[in-house]
Parts: structure tokens; sequence; C-alpha cells
């Protein structure tokens, strides 16, 4: 027979991991992009996930390392950048929480098996991995599921296109007026030099283009 003691260990375990599920379950149902799946769903992504909590800076995935996982974000702020040939960074996408989409290393949409881009924490965020075979096989399962899946990957490949018709086709200041209309959450919590960076335009310019924008608002108020 087990002691009072060991029956108690068991006991605060049970209910420890209950919790857990139990707060996940909640921060699932909170992401505005979870809305539409059923609480089995849900329970089924639970299940599968690994809760990861970046720090600021801290990386998800680095150049050069296996990263074949899939990934939700509940709050924060990332960035995906890669070293062109002189040593720069360029940044290619900052997600925020409230652009929330099943996202993976951008490698992987084209089957690509040198990695080279890094995925860093802008802020402290919150982040649910899972192994992307696994949450494939449970996809083709589960309706709901496929339908998120497929969703994602539709924002992701309209997100793409949007930036290479910003670049082909709009001017900086353009670019910077659009962003700080539709992204003023990565706006406020971004590294101004990312920002600059992600727009194609130098930091100089964009404090210039600041500058002008504040201008223009004030002399509305007038």
């Amino acid at each position: 027979m087990k002691s009072s003691g060991e029956s108690r260990n068991i006991c605060l375990l049970f209910l420890f991991i209950f919790t857990a599920v139990m707060d996940s379950f909640k921060t699932f149902r909170n992401i505005p992009f979870f809305q539409e799946l059923s609480d089995e769903e849900i329970n089924i992504l639970v299940s599968i996930s690994t809760p990861r909590l970046l720090r600021k800076k801290e990386k998800l995935a680095e150049p050069g390392q296996s990263f074949n996982h899939l990934f939700i974000m509940s709050h924060g702020l990332l960035r995906f950048f890669f070293d062109d040939e002189n040593g720069i960074e360029s940044n290619l996408f900052l997600p925020s929480e409230k652009e929330a989409a099943i996202m993976e290393a951008p490698e992987s949409y084209s089957g690509e098996t040198e990695r080279k881009y890094t995925i860093e924490a802008v802020i402290e965020s919150q982040l649910f991995l899972f192994s992307k075979n696994e949450f494939e096989d449970i996809a083709f399962q589960h309706r709901g599921i496929y339908n998120v899946y497929l969703k994602s990957l539709k924002m992701i490949i309209t997100i793409s296109k949007t930036r290479i018709e910003q670049f082909c086709s709009t001017s900086p200041h353009s670019r910077y007026e659009e962003f700080l209309e539709t992204r003023p959450f990565t706006s406020q919590n971004a590294n101004r030099k990312y920002i600059a960076n992600f727009l194609g335009i130098t930091p100089n310019s964009l404090s210039r283009m600041t500058a002008r924008i504040h201008k223009k608002r004030n002399e509305r108020k007038k």
C-alpha cells in the first residue's frame, strides 16, 4: 500500500497537471484565431502542444539548427530575420499577438533543408509549439483544425503578397503610414531599427518621417 505521503504527492501532481491543462485551454480559447474550434478540438490541440516562454531577444530558431515545429503566439512579438551577404540583418516578418496565426520557419514553406532564418522574441512572448507531423495528422482527422491550418497558410500568403506589392508600388512614406495604421501594437513595441529595416528604409529616414507625421497631426488639432 502507498503511504499517505505518497498518495498526497500523487494527488498534488494530478492537481498540477489538471490546472496546467485548464490554463492552456483558457489561453487557447481566448486566441481569436481559435474561436471557430469546438471545445473538443481545443482540447486536442492542448494535448499535443508544448508551451514556451521566450524572454526578450531569446531565439526560438537559428540558422543551421533543426526546427520542425508549428507554433502559435498567445501574446508577444517576434521577428523573422536573416543575414544578407554583407552580414546585415533583414527583417522579413514582425508578427505579433494581434496577427496570431499558426506559423513555422520560412524555409518550411518552400521545402528548403538549409536553415538561414532566425526567429527571435522582440518582447517577452508566450508561444505554443506543435510537432508539425503530429499537427498535420490530426488536422486531417478534424475539419475545424484543418480549416484553421488552411486559414493560417492563406493569411501568410496574403501577408507576403502585400509586402511584395508594397515594395514594388508604394513609397517608403506610404508604407510607414500604412504600418502605423494597421500595426499599432508592433509600432509601439518594436525597436525602431527593426521597423525601419522591415519597411526598407534607414533609421534616420524613419525618424524624419515620424517627425513629419507628428507635425501634421498637431497642425490638424489646432
